[in-house]
């Protein structure tokens, strides 16, 4: 079974390697999707796949994705609905 988490992280993101170490373990998870940073300086992701690698991904976004990160807070919202992702992008490297 598969699902989609659209995430919204805020706080201490900036500046940390957070999108890179968010694509990265995405990547490694065979989970795809995006991962950027908005005009407030806020990450979003939004990530599809199978829901046990999907928990896993979360469980990794709720203990901490950077030691360099030092107080930020994020909001999951699941959705069964799939947008089709063919890979897990980011607005950096």
């Amino acid at each position: 079974m598969k699902k989609r988490a659209h995430i919204h992280m805020h706080g201490d993101v900036d500046g940390v390697g957070f999108r890179f170490l968010v694509k990265q373990k995405a990547q490694s998870l065979s989970l795809k999707g995006y991962c950027i940073q908005n005009e407030q300086q806020d990450i979003i992701i939004d990530i599809e796949g199978d829901v046990n690698r999907l928990d896993e991904f979360i469980a990794y976004i709720q203990k901490g994705v950077s030691p360099l990160s030092k107080d930020n807070a994020f909001e999951i919202e699941l959705f069964d609905l799939l947008k089709g992702y063919t890979k897990m992008e980011s607005d950096i490297v």
